[in-house]
């Protein structure tokens, strides 16, 4: 059973967000040891799903320059040392930041120190001046791939290099 959400608003401006599932009595118990304001759950689900489809005000970019990027990391990665706040999802495994086109690199390089990858969701740059939408893959994972790639499409009927360039 769902048990809705709990909000904590920080002095800085920010607010927290928990979403909690299970039995109702582990709902309750973990309600009362979190503190927090507890929120009804149907007044919760338009925001929950707004947050799967992607349609939060937190997912709209705010400048020309401004990307989107999704990293998937291991559930227990700390805290990455990127600017701005993420959207946390999957209980760590997934989280978003919003940061300028030009940090690919930086992007790149905090998922990957913790064992993770980045990809670019959305970006307000021209596709001519974006980065790849993809890490690079590995020399055994790009073999196998590729292995892949003509496997299923022979003929290169496909636009090979739409994922990866070396494909």
């Amino acid at each position: 059973m769902e048990g809705g959400r709990v909000r904590w608003t920080d002095d800085g401006g920010g607010t927290l967000w928990l979403r909690l599932r299970g039995a109702v009595a582990a709902v309750e118990t973990a309600c009362g040891h979190l503190g927090g304001e507890r929120v009804d759950p149907a007044a919760a689900a338009d925001d929950w799903q707004a947050c799967r489809d992607h349609c939060l005000p937190w997912f709209m970019l705010r400048a020309p320059t401004e990307a989107l990027w999704r990293l998937s990391v291991p559930q227990t990665a700390p805290a990455l040392p990127l600017s701005g706040s993420p959207l946390v999802e999957w209980h760590g495994g997934q989280r978003w930041y919003a940061a300028p086109v030009e940090a690919v690199g930086e992007i790149r390089a905090a998922a990957s120190a913790v064992g993770g990858h980045a990809t670019l969701f959305m970006s307000a740059a021209g596709a001519a001046t974006a980065p790849r939408r993809f890490d690079a893959l590995g020399a055994p994972i790009q073999r196998i791939h590729d292995a892949l790639v003509h496997e299923f499409d022979p003929h290169a009927v496909f636009d090979r290099t739409r994922l990866f360039p070396s494909s």
